[in-house]
């Protein structure tokens, strides 16, 4: 089987539409491809410094339901590969961390990944995990 190395965060997001516009594209990123090199795809690329991040590549999404971990993650590409992992380190890195979000990308695509602290959320970066595809 092929494996896959992946960077991961986890996160707590004061609300849904935070977390979409830190995700989300920016609409104006193609407007003057001249420029491109100047601008960032997204809020997450430029606290990466990524100028473009390939979305083909990144897994994201919110999850605010009061259920399990697993059963927070379990829709997510290959979580049964990575999820046991995940939830190890998060309970290593920050016990206790309340989280709604997660969000995870190919490791040659992010070249030194960092956490992310503001005042509408945090993003804690865990880590790379090796996983089976």
């Amino acid at each position: 089987m092929k494996k896959e190395i992946s960077h991961f965060w986890i996160g707590n997001f004061k609300s849904e539409t935070d977390f979409y516009i830190f995700f989300g594209e920016d609409e104006n990123y193609y407007e003057n491809e001249s420029e491109t090199d100047e601008k960032y795809i997204s809020e997450f690329a430029r606290t990466q410094n990524k100028h473009w991040l390939d979305h083909d590549f990144l897994e994201c999404g919110f999850e605010n339901e009061s259920i399990t971990f697993e059963e927070k993650f379990l829709e997510y590409s290959y979580s049964e590969q990575w999820i046991s992992e995940l939830k190890r380190r998060i309970e290593q890195i920050k016990p206790g961390f309340e989280f709604n979000s997660i969000a995870f990308v190919t490791k040659e695509k992010i070249a030194h990944p960092t956490s992310v602290k503001t005042q509408h959320f945090e993003m804690l970066y865990v880590g790379e995990i090796e996983y089976e595809i």
